[in-house]
């Protein structure tokens, strides 16, 4: 069965998240039903972790932490550029570096 995240773990030292309480708690049902979603409900002990990680990326994604920031900003006639370099555009961008090499992430034949 897939393991469960607490908010200790995901502003702590496993991710250092930075939604509050309240916004982790109400983005993780959806983020863990994506998470599975990409990888399956079965991760094995070995993986735990690096599934956390994953699920803490997603977490960010459902609860908004991850847009992209404001670069620059003119206030004069109002200019805004945004910094996109941290921006993943898909859930599967945003787990790939915690599941690499796990086999979690693996959808061909068995």
């Amino acid at each position: 069965m897939a393991p469960e995240l607490t908010f200790e773990e995901y502003s702590g030292d496993l991710y250092r998240g930075s939604l509050e309480e309240e916004a982790f708690g109400a983005a993780l049902p959806r983020a863990r039903a994506r998470l599975v979603e990409l990888t399956g409900a079965e991760v094995p002990e070995a993986h735990e972790r690096a599934w956390k990680g994953a699920l803490c990326a997603v977490v960010d994604r459902v609860g908004g932490a991850d847009e992209p920031g404001v670069r620059s900003e003119t206030v004069g006639s109002t200019s805004v550029t945004y910094d996109e370099s941290r921006y993943s555009s898909t859930d599967l961008d945003a787990v790939s570096p915690w599941l690499a090499g796990t086999g979690l992430l693996y959808r061909g034949l068995a």
